[in-house]
């Protein structure tokens, strides 16, 4: 989980009192207070890694998709995130996780035989928009033992409630905080649950909370968007690539031991490390000596606390893990078998684009019964929506009332056999 830290050492030290410290991911931390409540997560979680391995015939080498509903809940347009942050991010997400990101060039050589792409990609299925009163939601576990960030998560304390979090990952964005005007907490995620090591009757966590919370200031990436804070930091999209990693199973690769080099991630060829790296990019480092060959340590690696414009792979025993869990713990996190073609791009004519008093929008060359059309402008707010049925197979968008700008398109077949999204200017 993924506060962003600038030093979680930092923060309950000597400057506790400075005005802003960020917190970079708060995963581990949650982990720790989730044992107090139901004794034996923790060890749950940091044996994902030699259960998955025992369950190895449950692995799979085909492409496993992800769909992904996105809550945006916001107190002011400045979080109200348009369309285009979340599909930025999502596009950071599959980049990511297949290693098709341009920025693995700054990957040093040493590292070559062991980074990994993996079988994983995101598929935006929904993006809900939610109004709140909450001023912040307050991620408290580091000083007061209690959270009410997962507020977020619930309608009822001004979030916005789970969509089928036993088959979709929801990803919830806002602004989260640390009590006492401390800082901010950029990031957590919920490891998976279910292991038949749990003790019986185990009933937390909720699944309704299961997910990844994402500060809105480091939600996005390129190409299309960045985030709108912490330049600083180097915000660049991959807090919530991290943040996905601990949804998936991974842990920090210093392992949260408080400065030593005697645990690991439990994944045999992540470099072990000391400590989290202090929000810098410093390749310089080897603080621990590794088993066999002795790497440096992975300021690369998405799930240490380096820059963002510094981490840019996984390895490959983090990928095996990742993949695992989709096949074990997740299985039913996924889009539907037999979604061959999810992505329906090639099989939509929108036209003309730009458009000044009308936009035609035609389905060719698949089977569906219903398409559901919405048009929205740069702000989230639907201008449009209308229903193409196989019989008609197109509609027309009258746009000759709509204001000058970007605008952005979706598609969804009622038979979830694909969906397709498109930006649109109107002139």
């Amino acid at each position: 989980m993924k506060f962003k830290i600038l030093l979680l050492s930092a923060i309950l030290g000597s400057q506790l009192a400075m005005a802003q410290q960020n917190v970079q991911c708060g995963s581990h931390v949650y982990l720790k207070n989730l044992d107090k409540q139901q004794p034996g997560f923790e060890n749950y979680v940091n044996n994902l890694a030699q259960h998955n391995a025992s369950n190895s015939n449950k692995t799979r080498a085909s492409v496993v998709y992800i769909p992904v509903v996105v809550h945006i809940v916001y107190k002011n347009a400045t979080e109200n995130l348009t369309d285009d942050y979340v599909n930025a991010q999502i596009d950071m997400l599959n980049r990511s996780f297949a290693r098709t990101n341009s920025d693995t060039t700054n990957m040093r050589s040493v590292f070559n035989p062991i980074v990994g792409k993996g079988n994983i990609q995101f598929v935006l299925d929904q993006i809900k928009r939610v109004p709140t009163t909450n001023t912040q939601f307050i991620f408290d576990f580091l000083w007061n033992g209690y959270n009410t960030a997962d507020d977020v998560k619930q309608t009822s304390s001004g979030g916005s409630d789970a969509v089928m979090p036993n088959k979709k990952m929801n990803l919830w964005v806002c602004d989260l905080g640390i009590p006492g005007g401390q800082g901010e907490l950029l990031g957590y995620a919920y490891p998976p649950g279910g292991l038949p090591n749990w003790p019986g009757g185990s009933a937390f966590p909720s699944e309704a909370l299961d997910g990844v919370v994402i500060d809105y200031m480091v939600f996005g990436g390129s190409p299309t968007k960045n985030p709108k804070g912490f330049a600083s930091y180097g915000a660049r999209g991959k807090t919530t690539v991290h943040e996905v990693g601990h949804y998936l199973g991974l842990r920090h690769i210093w392992a949260d031991d408080n400065g030593t080099c005697l645990q690991d991630d439990g994944i045999s060829d992540t470099p072990k490390a000391e400590d989290a790296s202090p929000a810098n990019c410093d390749k310089n480092i080897n603080s621990c000596v590794d088993t066999g060959t002795d790497y440096p340590d992975m300021v690369e690696n998405y799930m240490d606390y380096s820059l963002e414009t510094c981490q840019n792979s996984f390895t490959k025993g983090q990928v095996s893990l990742m993949e695992g869990v989709l096949a074990n713990q997740r299985i039913q996190i996924r889009v539907p078998v037999g979604v061959e073609n999810y992505s329906i791009a090639n099989n939509v004519s929108v036209y003309p684009n730009p458009a000044s008093d009308q936009l035609n929008i035609s389905i060719y060359n698949i089977d569906y019964k219903i398409a559901f059309v919405s048009l929205k402008n740069s702000l989230g707010q639907e201008v449009f929506n209308s229903q193409i049925s196989s019989a008609n197979l197109s509609t027309q968008i009258s746009t000759s009332t709509l204001a000058k700008g970007v605008y952005f398109l979706t598609i969804k077949l009622d038979n979830n056999k694909g969906y397709h999204q498109q930006k649109i200017s109107i002139q």
